[in-house]
């Protein structure tokens, strides 16, 4: 039978929040605002539906991985699941006999499995609390220690999506890295495949900019390779990857040991790699951007901008007066919230805006 290895919860602000009223109290406080009910969050919550902006999807590596150890992926409305075709042990908890699960194929600790994250929404951007697609750097999360990202833990805390942006540096060597294990695996290698740049030569490369040292001439070129790998998985709508391996660090282990019973001699003396008793969940959250919202009313040539930034939401309403924004005008206005289809960057503030036609 299938039992589930672990989850990958992906939450979106942007469909949970209601105006300021916010889902995930990621701040310590809803800043006055009332905070949503039980209730509401509930009704939210199964409202929300990944599949209308994202896709988690496994790489060509990780697809022969799940076949090869009898792992199944499924899709649910919040993210994925992993399952194990297991069979029945029986182990010993409090002097009770308990059901436990073992795969049938045993997977190994360093067993990893790797996962692109894409948008497919046309304004995720928009509403996203993302770096943008120009800039060479993704969201990594993983279960296992490195020094440049935060350490994805399948604890009851979800987590901000946004703690998880690597460095440029980063980037390179993890799709130099993916691309490397896939040339490994085929028969056919690609000769035009970043995988041929040797990773000795990329680290020195890497090296050499962490130090602000100048690249020769074949060294500058590596890097545009690798540059322009990273703008064509950007420009597909990967925006990160999950990594999750079997054994990970701080106890986000996915598997567990366990002494089972002997079916010969009925005692429990059988050491067995079974899945935790609770599945692991790792929950994280993307936030919903935060723009200036500028209204323009062209008959009276005016134009009117919040002095604050104020959230994108698909739900709820933000309430804007004319005391928000500046200049102050004399007349009472209706203010309506802007949608996400427009919204510009300031090059000199490096301020987002969301332009609003009354």
């Amino acid at each position: 039978m299938y039992k589930t290895l672990f989850n990958i919860n992906i939450y979106h602000s942007y469909f949970l929040n209601e105006g300021e009223r916010t889902f995930f109290e990621f701040n310590g406080g809803n800043n006055g605002v009332t905070p949503l009910t039980t209730e509401e969050k509930k009704r939210l919550e199964e409202q929300y539906d990944i599949s209308k902006f994202l896709s988690i999807q496994p790489t060509q590596e990780t697809k022969k991985r799940l076949k090869n150890h009898r792992l199944l992926l499924r899709n649910h409305k919040k993210g994925v699941r992993v399952l194990s075709e297991t069979t029945k042990v029986i182990a010993e908890e409090g002097n009770q006999e308990v059901d436990r699960y073992s795969p049938i194929i045993t997977l190994p600790d360093s067993l990893t499995l790797t996962f692109y994250v894409k948008a497919h929404h046309s304004y995720f951007e928009n509403f996203s609390n993302i770096i943008e697609k120009k800039e060479q750097q993704l969201y990594y999360l993983s279960n296992k220690t490195s020094s440049a990202i935060n350490l994805f833990e399948a604890i009851s805390e979800v987590k901000k999506w946004s703690s998880f942006l690597i460095s440029e540096n980063e980037t390179r060597k993890l799709l130099h890295q993916l691309e490397s294990e896939k040339e490994f695996q085929t028969t056919t290698p690609n000769l035009v495949s970043i995988a041929n740049i040797a990773a000795f030569q990329l680290e020195t490369i890497e090296a050499k900019l962490m130090n602000a040292t100048p690249l020769n001439e074949e060294e500058q070129e590596v890097v545009n390779t690798i540059n322009s790998f990273v703008k064509s998985i950007k420009n597909k709508g990967v925006i990160g990857l999950v990594q999750v391996q079997i054994l990970g660090n701080d106890n986000t282990n996915l598997t567990e040991e366990v002494f089972v019973k002997n079916k010969e001699t009925q005692l429990f003396d059988v050491l067995e790699k079974c899945l935790l008793e609770t599945p692991p969940q790792f929950a994280v959250c993307i936030e919903n951007r935060a723009t200036f919202w500028r209204y323009t009313k062209t008959s009276e040539s005016l134009v009117m901008t919040t002095s604050e930034e104020r959230p994108l939401t698909l739900n709820g309403r933000v309430e804007i007066n004319k005391q928000d924004v500046s200049p102050q005008p004399q007349n009472d206005y209706y203010f309506p919230n802007p949608t996400p289809e427009s919204i510009t960057l300031d090059p000199d503030n490096q301020n987002y805006y969301s332009e609003v036609f009354i």
